[in-house]
């Protein structure tokens, strides 16, 4: 079954529908895996530090679930550490868990809010822009839409209809292949030649809010079911988008990651 949004009283809780799949996690002594499963708080983690405290896994050995394909980020400013993080979602039975910045003792976080047709993550913390991505209209980098498991793209390629008239025959959803970003990172924008009619010496926008913006970095991916749309500006992120991944809480108990 496919994952879905409920719409309903304003979109206030993330129903699940999707049956857990993906990758397994890293193997565990049957001692430990045993102890987590009776309390998370009882087994220790190999590194000794600590657990997130809703999937239970190991804040140090998250970064094994990552998809080497895909990448992390390389930046680190000065001062600041990375470490993974986790937001549960409103069902009790989905997580997304990423890497953040701290920086000075202020890490970065994120909390879950559910929109007309889709949902975002909201700052709620950052370790480099403070109050101005927090305060009273909290700035939203993510925003997280269903996909259609018989055409994952198609979500993307709906959000055309917000581009102007004119531009809408021009755009399609292609591979990013940029520098820095996500391997697996997709873009809504022209094609090839229709962008060689423009100018080239200037950035360009194109394909409306969800397309491709030549001055800031902007982006999707696609996993766990959604269609992830990132808009980090041109800044440094204080969250790292190819470390993103989805982790489902199966009938026994256990938290695995989903493709």
């Amino acid at each position: 079954m496919k994952p879905s949004l409920s719409l309903a009283a304003g979109l206030a809780a993330l129903t699940l529908l999707v049956a857990c799949g993906g990758q397994s996690p890293p193997v565990e002594t049957a001692a430990a895996a045993d102890a987590l499963s009776a309390s998370p708080e009882a087994a220790p983690c190999p590194d000794d530090g600590p657990r997130l405290s809703v999937t239970g896994i190991c804040a140090g050995r998250a970064v094994n679930y990552v998809n080497p394909e895909i990448g992390l980020a390389t930046e680190t400013p000065d001062g600041c550490t990375w470490g993974f993080t986790e937001t549960p979602l409103p069902s009790g039975d989905e997580a997304i868990v990423y890497r953040v910045l701290t920086c000075k003792n202020i890490t970065t976080a994120f909390e879950f809010g559910a929109g007309a047709h889709s949902a975002a993550l909201t700052y709620t913390a950052s370790a480099l822009y403070g109050d101005q991505v927090v305060g009273d209209t909290p700035i939203e980098p993510v925003r997280i839409f269903m996909a259609d498991p018989a055409d994952p793209q198609k979500v993307i390629r709906d959000l055309v209809e917000n581009a102007p008239v004119a531009e809408r025959a021009k755009c399609s959803v292609q591979a990013a292949n940029a520098p820095g970003w996500p391997k697996d990172a997709l873009v809504l924008q022209f094609s090839e030649a229709e962008r060689a009619t423009l100018p080239v010496d200037e950035p360009v926008s194109m394909c409306g809010a969800y397309g491709r913006d030549e001055g800031a970095t902007a982006f999707w991916r696609i996993f766990g079911g959604y269609a992830w749309f990132f808009s980090l500006g041109q800044d440094t992120p204080d969250f790292d988008p190819g470390s993103f991944m989805l982790f489902r809480k199966g009938a026994d108990g256990a938290w695995t990651p989903d493709a």
